[in-house]
């Protein structure tokens, strides 16, 4: 990697993980969302959806957590503070490799 090179992070960067995580950081912090509104606010499969919110998770970037209300489970999702401080870093790294592109 050259010097000052502009990383972003693989976890967040795939298109997936960053419309998941993108939704999560619309929610303000301690807020959470439902696994059934995270899936079809994003048009996932739950397989695809529960994929990508583990490797999310196993990073710290997100916790799932499961309860029953009225004797049904829930599912909700929520960013952590971690979570939040990667993708504030990975955006600062987006505009700075945006600003570095060239211009037509």
């Amino acid at each position: 990697m050259t010097p000052g090179a502009v990383v972003l992070d693989e976890t967040i960067h795939q298109p997936t993980r960053l419309r998941i995580m993108t939704l999560l950081l619309s929610q303000p912090e301690g807020g959470r969302l439902a696994y059934g509104f995270v899936q079809g606010a994003l048009d996932l499969t739950g397989g695809n959806l529960t994929t990508h919110l583990r490797r999310l998770e196993r990073a710290g970037f997100l916790v799932i957590t499961k309860e029953f209300r009225d004797r049904r489970p829930r599912t909700w999702v929520e960013a952590t503070a971690a979570g939040r401080r990667a993708f504030a870093v990975y955006l600062e790294n987006l505009e700075r490799a945006l600003g570095r592109a060239p211009r037509a």
